[in-house]
């Protein structure tokens, strides 16, 4: 990782468009994205935040990169152990839950066609049984991270 760290990610990436200062959008590498949908911010302390707008966590956003999620923070931040492991912690914690928000909203999207008498295809059941196993993942990590 290069001592800028947001320029070697957004070199990375696909159409990358600046939105403001510190700010861009970008297609998302951890899933087939066809409009982007990945935000990405550069903190005053030179984090790096990512947030997929379809759901993908930051962990899947720059493994995909071929990254790890210590290269979002800068290096002078990176040794202080401690502070590695609280800012894990968090992080874990936030995915989580952002994990767990987006996968409420595809059952009770199935909950609202079930209620209106539409019936569930195949397909459905299949989203429906990940939405359930995304929602355990979820649940462990935030465990693990205690």
């Amino acid at each position: 990782m290069s001592a800028q760290p947001i320029q070697e990610i957004l070199s990375q990436l696909q159409r990358v468009k600046k939105i403001a200062p510190d700010k861009w959008t970008a297609l998302c590498p951890a899933h087939d994205d066809r409009r982007p949908s990945l935000s990405i911010r550069e903190a005053d302390d030179g984090k790096i935040l990512l947030h997929c707008w379809a759901g993908c966590g930051a962990a899947d956003i720059v493994n995909a990169l071929g990254l790890t999620l210590a290269d979002l923070f800068p290096r002078t931040n990176r040794y202080n152990v401690g502070e590695a492991r609280s800012v894990h912690r968090v992080w874990a914690h936030r995915e989580a839950l952002q994990g767990i928000a987006h996968e409420a909203i595809i059952v009770r999207l199935f909950i609202a066609r079930l209620v209106g008498c539409a019936p569930l295809d195949h397909d459905d059941l299949v989203r429906l049984a990940l939405a359930d196993e995304r929602i355990g993942e979820a649940l462990r990590v935030a465990e693990e991270g205690r």
